[in-house]
């Protein structure tokens, strides 16, 4: 999992294994991904 995509498509799949709409699952995954993303940039 080197890029933010494949940590997208990881998530997502996860979350849709869980019951979720995949549609949902994306649109979740992304914004975690990009909450991680903007607290990274921020602390460092």
């Amino acid at each position: 999992m080197n890029t933010n995509h494949d940590k997208v498509s990881w998530l997502a799949g996860l979350l849709s294994g869980w019951g979720i709409r995949e549609s949902w699952a994306k649109i979740i995954a992304g914004a975690l991904i990009g909450a991680a993303s903007a607290v990274g940039i921020l602390v460092s």
